[in-house]
């Protein structure tokens, strides 16, 4: 029976993450490891990615019959030979995949490096110390410390991911042809909205609740939403990601969401997630992501137009940018923790810039050599 990776909870309720063998015992080594980047602070949904790449790791290292601190670097091709024909049932890897598993793998290894007393060197980095031989003094980074050794170059990602407002309202008139339910297509045209309008992940779309909506105050045009950590968490789709916030969205919108909850949606009485399944036997129960993910698929299909929850975060920040508000605001909305996340929503189409471009002539016309 091969490894695999069980869910547990600690005494204070916190969801942890335990790779056992056929016989429950629980590899004690990778708990160390995780329980580390915890400390560290770690999301939950991080700690899960982490413990299942480990687990192809050490499956691997079963058939080897190696323990895990007897690894050299010249083991390692045969660990991508493993990566790219068992792990993940065989499927091709792409490039940025498997470099995932060679971070956490190196990751792991560096942590039981900085222990002492279990490995020599990490198998999957080598150090660089040809940056340092010219210098007398120079600062300590980590990329003059170590690299990966095996790390595969990923092409470079293209910004096609915007949606022009054309694309967005064919999309949006197109969720009639998906479904012919009239509560469902409600539903689904109020989550393409609050997606398109707010920038929000799909999690955190799907892990609203009822009381995450503000109506507009006296004198506002404007309402709030709140995407926040809930508990308990009905569901690992929901998890917030980053940051907790509050954003400011059309009082339309908040309407739309406040006559679809008093009026449409199914009330089961245990779940308080805005959206829930309209269907039974799941009728009134939160949302996941498998159903949405074929939703999506069925609307890109029918209207044409490739669509999928993130292209819509990304249509939404790129769009704010080119009205020209500020990066840190931007920041905020998206829920980034870094402002370099932000930065990959920072490209106009084509089309802007030849906008942009135009303006710029018009005021520069007479300056225009001739």
């Amino acid at each position: 029976m091969p490894l695999k990776v069980e869910k547990t909870q600690s005494d204070n309720g916190v969801e942890k993450f335990v790779i056992v063998d056929e016989n429950y015992n629980i590899i004690e080594e990778v708990v160390l490891f995780l329980n580390w980047l915890e400390k560290k602070g770690m999301s939950a949904g991080t700690l899960e990615t982490y413990c299942n790449d480990l687990k192809e790791f050490f499956s691997w290292l079963e058939i080897k019959e190696m323990k895990f601190y007897e690894v050299r670097k010249r083991d390692m091709l045969s660990w991508l030979e493993y990566l790219e024909t068992n792990a993940g049932k065989g499927k091709p890897k792409s490039a940025r995949t498997k470099n995932r598993y060679l971070a956490t793998i190196a990751s792991f290894y560096r942590y039981y490096e900085g222990l002492g007393g279990w490995i020599e060197s990490n198998p999957l980095t080598v150090k660089d110390n040809m940056k340092l031989n010219h210098y007398l003094n120079h600062p300590i980074r980590r990329k003059t410390l170590d690299f990966s050794f095996f790390r595969v170059k990923e092409p470079k990602s293209k910004n096609t991911r915007k949606l022009a407002r054309s694309q967005i309202e064919a999309l949006y008139e197109g969720i009639e042809q998906v479904q012919s339910e009239a509560d469902l297509v409600i539903r689904n045209k109020l989550m393409f909205r609050i997606l398109y309008e707010t920038g929000c992940r799909i999690g955190e779309c799907l892990g609203l609740r009822l009381n995450d909506y503000e109506y507009p105050k006296a004198g506002k045009n404007y309402g709030l939403l709140w995407f926040r950590t809930h508990s308990p968490l009905y569901h690992k789709d929901h998890r917030l990601k980053t940051l907790e916030r509050q954003i400011p969205v059309s009082d339309d919108l908040i309407y739309n969401i406040d006559e679809y909850v008093c009026n449409i949606r199914p009330d089961s009485g245990q779940f308080q997630t805005i959206l829930v399944n309209h269907r039974r036997p799941n009728e009134g129960k939160y949302m996941t992501r498998g159903p949405v993910n074929t939703f999506f698929n069925d609307l890109s299909r029918l209207v044409e137009i490739e669509c999928t929850p993130h292209w819509l975060r990304h249509t939404h920040g790129t769009e704010l940018k080119e009205a020209g508000f500020d990066s840190v605001y931007i920041q905020h909305r998206l829920g980034h923790s870094s402002i370099n996340s932000t930065a990959k929503y920072m490209h106009p189409d084509l089309e802007t810039q030849g906008i942009a471009y135009e303006k710029f002539q018009k005021q520069r016309r007479s300056a225009l050599l001739q």
